[in-house]
C-alpha cells in the first residue's frame, strides 16, 4: 500500500521524467541558438542556451561521451546533434531533414 501511494505521488508531481519527455512535443533548437554553440563549452552551457535535448544518450560511460539530440520542428526542419566528452562539448552536427 505505501509503494502504491509512493508511486501515485511522484507521477502527480513528476517524478517520472523519462515518461514525460516521451510524451512532450520535440522543442528543437534554432538557428539562432546553434551558431552561440562552441567546441569546448560545458554540458551545463549548452543546456542553459539551448534547453533540455528531446533525447539524449551515453555512448560511452567510461570516457564520458554522451550525445544530444535537438529533433526538427515544422518551424525548424534540423536535426542537430551534440557529442559531449568529459563534459565539453567536442562536435556540433546540424543536417535539414525532410
Amino acid at each position: 500500500m505505501l509503494t502504491r501511494t509512493l508511486i501515485l505521488i511522484a507521477a502527480l508531481y513528476g517524478g517520472f521524467p523519462a515518461a514525460a519527455a516521451q510524451d512532450a512535443p520535440a522543442r528543437g533548437m534554432s538557428f539562432e541558438v546553434f551558431i552561440r554553440l562552441e567546441h569546448g563549452m560545458t554540458e551545463g552551457e549548452l543546456v542553459l542556451r539551448a534547453g533540455r535535448p528531446d533525447h539524449f544518450s551515453v555512448d560511452n560511460y567510461r570516457e564520458g561521451l554522451k550525445s544530444y539530440y535537438y529533433f526538427p520542428t515544422l518551424a525548424n526542419p534540423f536535426l542537430t546533434t551534440v557529442l559531449l566528452r568529459s563534459g565539453r562539448i567536442v562536435s556540433i552536427d546540424r543536417v535539414r531533414k525532410s
